[in-house]
């Protein structure tokens, strides 16, 4: 496998299907400003009520993070966050509201050459300067499925989950009616913490934080990797220059950014999806964006979107990446602070002969943020020895 491949891993264990009946209410699909709106008028619902409300949405728009986070403070729970979140994570992928546009002039064809030139310099220039440090990996997860479902999983997630680990746990935020199908509901599977540090130019996943939960308590293990550096250098490898385009600019949060758009076929793709450990992983065709500092060539955001499997496992696995000023001993890098992780999956323990007939894909979604980065050290003394007698 190629050493910038980024891996992703699924742990997809038994479960019974057992179709609902009952149709779902239409979905329906808010643009930002609307969203902004109507969490103004829930501002004197219940956590719950808000809860079940917002996981039946789904946005239009991309939903930035800082808008997220003023979303996240006028609620009235823990649960409405959640399912907030869940929603501005499905919109990740989407081009931001038009008032987030810069209507600049596009830069001619040397100009935007430049700045690809500016970002390859940047990714080639900073990343073997980095020094060795470590940083909290912090993980939020969802699972659009049916609840039949993953209850069933959660017994075999028990029995298979070593005694000594937490039980796995979750909640149910409300019926997914933007899922096109009556029987899907979102849920809270569990969140975790783990250290994970980059040392030689390498990412190290280290022990789990928080005593009982020394493993992640989800009933699936959705993993990505590579934020630290590889993911950035697989991208300019696999997307050829004629394929790497400009697209729009927009507003950063401190200047304007320019966004390219690139492709890459799947024969020269290292973008590696593993479903469960006992098969080999694929390398599908994948596509994205790129936000850029157009002066230094700093990488803001990447977006990496495959879609469809070869052999026909998954049907979507795309990851975001925010990048920001961190700093890390005294000195400030352009570091990874955000990401957002979405896989449309096969599964596999559905019955496809049940009447009426199942939806075979479920989704899960991870929310994760990287925080408390640190220079790694390693600590010896000198002890002077004694004379002997």
């Amino acid at each position: 496998m190629h050493k910038w491949a980024h891996r992703w891993a699924y742990l997809l264990l038994m479960a019974a299907f057992t179709p609902a009946v009952a149709a779902p209410p239409a979905a329906t699909s808010l643009t930002v400003d609307e969203l902004d709106r109507l969490l103004a008028q829930m501002h004197e619902r219940g956590d719950g009520k808000t809860a079940r409300q917002l996981a039946g949405l789904k946005l239009t728009e991309r939903a930035s993070a800082a808008q997220l986070a003023r979303w996240e403070a006028g609620l009235p729970g823990s649960h409405a966050r959640e399912a907030l979140i869940a929603l501005a994570d499905a919109s990740a992928f989407l081009h931001p509201p038009a008032s987030e546009l810069l209507s600049s002039p596009p830069p001619d064809a040397a100009a935007a050459k430049q700045i690809v030139a500016h970002m390859i310099e940047f990714v080639k220039g900073t990343l073997p300067k980095l020094p060795n440090f470590y940083a909290l990996r912090s993980t939020t997860a969802f699972e659009l499925t049916t609840e039949d479902q993953l209850r069933s999983q959660q017994i075999v997630s028990d029995v298979l989950r070593p005694q000594h680990l937490k039980r796995s746990s979750y909640h149910k935020l409300g019926p997914a009616k933007s899922s096109g199908s009556p029987d899907m509901q979102l849920f809270w599977t569990g969140s975790s913490a783990q250290v994970v540090t980059y040392r030689g130019g390498s990412e190290v996943a280290d022990s789990f934080a928080g005593g009982a939960n020394r493993a992640p308590p989800t009933l699936f293990t959705l993993t990505t990797s590579g934020e630290f550096g590889s993911i950035l250098r697989m991208v300019l490898e696999d997307a050829s220059p004629d394929k790497t385009v400009w697209d729009h600019w927009e507003e950063g949060s401190s200047g304007p950014l320019a966004v390219f758009r690139y492709s890459v076929p799947s024969e020269r793709s290292h973008f590696a999806v593993e479903i469960t450990t006992d098969n080999q992983p694929e390398f599908p065709a994948y596509h994205g964006e790129l936000a850029v500092d157009p002066a230094s060539g700093a990488i803001f955001r990447i977006t990496i979107v495959a879609n469809g499997s070869g052999s026909g496992f998954f049907d979507e696995s795309s990851i975001l990446v925010e990048f920001g000023p961190v700093p890390i001993g005294g000195m400030t890098y352009i570091r990874p602070v955000r990401t957002v992780a979405i896989a449309k999956f096969f599964d596999s323990n559905a019955d496809l002969d049940a009447q009426p007939p199942p939806v075979p894909f479920r989704t899960s979604i991870n929310d994760v943020s990287f925080t408390n980065y640190h220079v790694f050290r390693t600590n010896a003394r000198i002890v002077p020895g004694t004379e002997k007698p």
